[in-house]
């Protein structure tokens, strides 16, 4: 699995444990406030399961934003490549995905929440983590919305960036 990927599965953990009713994203209750790769009694958990708790987790979350955008399943697909949307159902999807990441607040790229996901991602990975605080850094600038008429611009914006400044900084491994 590509960096990028994984920092949107981790993120998705993230956002659903913490949830936010204000967005309209969806929410769910989904992993405690524990350390990555702990449980609530301490005891660690393999990088296998919180792998697999963490796809168990995005799959909820891009259902649920499927159905609030009406993206097909094939156009769903593109939360996991580095595809810049085309259409605005596309741009839409991905804003809702985002925003259950709590990566936007408040109309804009949501830094605090980005470097907090980076730290419970890469914190072990301190190469990686470099790499994404980077890129984060690199999208307070570039993520701004200028045409207030396109609907879902965060949705493009944020992706673009991210595909941008990842593979700038080789976030992106190879194939």
């Amino acid at each position: 699995m590509n960096t990028f990927a994984a920092l949107v599965l981790v993120a998705s953990v993230v956002a659903l444990s913490q949830g936010n009713p204000t967005t309209g994203a969806p929410s769910t209750t989904l992993v405690s406030d524990q350390p990555t790769g702990s449980t609530a009694s301490g005891v660690s958990k393999s990088p296998e399961e919180i792998k697999q708790k963490i796809k168990e987790q995005v799959g909820a979350l891009t259902e649920a934003c499927k159905s609030q955008s009406k993206i097909t399943g094939e156009q769903a697909k593109i939360v996991a490549t580095q595809a810049i949307p085309k259409t605005e159902a596309e741009k839409c999807f991905l804003e809702c995905i985002y925003t259950g990441l709590q990566l936007t607040k408040d109309g804009k790229f949501n830094e605090p929440a980005a470097r907090a996901l980076a730290q419970k991602r890469f914190g072990n990975a301190p190469d990686d983590l470099q790499k994404a605080n980077s890129m984060i850094t690199a999208c307070v600038k570039e993520v701004v919305v200028k045409d207030t008429n396109e609907k879902c611009a965060l949705g493009r914006l944020i992706r673009e960036c991210f595909v941008k400044n990842g593979a700038k900084i080789n976030f992106f491994p190879k194939p």
